[in-house]
């Protein structure tokens, strides 16, 4: 009888939850922690997990929590509002409900970038903690 084996380890893992990440590049990493973290020439990558403590962490186990981070990470479950939509506009899921509820400004994407902003920056690569 031939027997499978299914590899349930994630390549990567958090090293607290043990969830895969997602890649994230150095300068990212450099533009979102506070002034005394140092980050050094290593591959991050994003905890994906809303409820992980965890922001970054690299290969080797290194672990940037979120509290040592300049912005929050919109997903993560102990984060409160107002939290970012578009992080290059600093705009906020409340900001676009207002506009598109309550205004009646807003009824396409484009009429929320028009009104708002969010959408049309070109810095998410340091800006927003994913980096896209």
């Amino acid at each position: 009888m031939l027997e499978l084996s299914v590899n349930t380890k994630a390549d990567n893992p958090c090293p607290i939850c043990g969830d895969p990440g997602q890649k994230v590049t150095k300068i990212t990493v450099e533009h979102q922690v506070k002034n005394n973290i140092s980050v050094h020439d290593e591959q991050f990558f994003l905890c994906r997990t809303p409820e992980c403590e965890v922001g970054y962490y690299t290969e080797d186990g290194k672990v940037i929590s979120q509290e040592q981070l300049i912005n929050k990470i919109w997903f993560k479950d102990n984060i409160s509002s107002p939290i970012p939509i578009c992080y290059c506009a600093n705009v906020t899921k409340e900001e676009i409900l207002y506009h598109v509820a309550e205004l009646k400004c807003c009824s396409t994407l484009n009429d929320i970038k028009s009104h708002t902003g969010a959408n049309t920056g070109c810095k998410c690569i340091t800006k927003n903690p994913a980096g896209t």
